[in-house]
């Protein structure tokens, strides 16, 4: 049983963490509104943080102690007479978005290595930063940025390196067939992106033939070295840029097969306003609805993603079980 001492006690850090959390947003705001506006009164900045002056003055001496020093005069208002946080903390949180989304776009072309190294550099830019500002911007950035993709950020690093170096590694890996977890001896390839997902292709060393395989990233839950490393052919990629011009969702594959789904309603309008797959055909059915057909690595990704149309889209032809194999 938990005694109330215990229970006290964990309510107390409770609290005290969202006080660290709500301080180091407010030194932040101080030092935006500060800049901002720098002849503005004290009553006005104040009211504006929703403080007394002798809050405003704790902070104020905070800001000193991670190089922020400012004085204050009611004829001339603010004067910053030293700044160390500069190189970042002079960037606004509009500024600090567009970085965001710019990752977030730069990720949407498929190039996982790419985005990998510049979510890096991302938390590099916090690195310089005194406490507690720069253990708080890791926070955020790792929650808004790096864990969007549902990948650990030491696993991602780790792969950035063995693939920037060509190296052979194991992986702990969890296997989505069976939920079971093994070590599999591997050669990385690329890091891609599919709908928000990290995804690995590398060949495997612990098959006969090797093969060419894909692993979910967030199934990684360890990495270790072998020390060897890899030649590979110049200009050379394994026929992956010809599997992902196959995939519709995640699956990549070098034998794509046609699948045609009959779009009706409003399904039907709403399918014909975006590019779905570059090997999409639409058709008039003569009755008012659409025939959609893309050839694709696998067919079931597309039944899937109709379902989410209900009864306005129904599967009118896909491959046989023959023809997958």
């Amino acid at each position: 049983m938990t005694s109330d001492t215990e229970a006290s006690g964990r309510d107390c850090a409770a609290k005290e963490g969202k006080g660290d959390v709500s301080r180091v947003s407010r030194l932040l705001r101080i030092v935006h509104l500060i800049r901002e506006n720098p002849h503005q009164s004290l009553a006005d900045l104040t009211s504006a943080l929703g403080i007394g002056r002798s809050q405003f003055y704790k902070d104020k001496n905070d800001l000193m102690q991670v190089g922020f020093c400012f004085e204050y005069r009611a004829a001339t208002g603010f004067q910053i007479t030293e700044d160390r946080l500069t190189p970042l903390i002079d960037l606004s949180i509009s500024d600090r978005f567009v970085l965001m989304f710019a990752l977030e776009q730069l990720s949407s072309t498929g190039d996982g290595t790419l985005a990998a190294m510049a979510m890096d550099a991302g938390r590099k830019l916090a690195g310089g930063l005194p406490s507690p500002f720069k253990e708080k911007l890791l926070e955020c950035f790792d929650t808004h940025v790096t864990g969007c993709f549902g990948a650990r950020q030491d696993i991602l690093s780790r792969l950035r390196d063995a693939l920037l170096t060509s190296e052979r590694v194991r992986i702990l890996y969890t296997r989505a067939e069976t939920w079971d977890k093994c070590w599999r001896l591997i050669d990385p390839r690329h890091i891609y992106i599919r709908q928000k997902a990290l995804y690995l292709y590398a060949r495997t060393l612990d098959e006969v033939p090797p093969q060419w395989k894909v692993f979910r990233l967030s199934r990684i839950e360890e990495i270790q070295g072998t020390g060897l490393h890899i030649t590979w052919p110049p200009n050379e990629d394994d026929g992956f840029r010809e599997r992902m011009k196959n995939a519709f969702d995640a699956f990549i594959g070098m034998d794509p097969r046609p699948i045609t789904i009959r779009f009706t309603g409003q399904a039907s309008h709403y399918v014909r306003e975006k590019m779905w797959h570059s090997s999409q055909k639409l058709e008039d059915d003569g009755n008012g609805g659409l025939l959609f057909t893309v050839t694709v690595a696998e067919p079931e990704e597309v039944v899937r993603w109709s379902r989410q149309f209900g009864d306005e889209a129904t599967v009118v032809s896909m491959p046989s079980d023959e023809e997958a194999r």
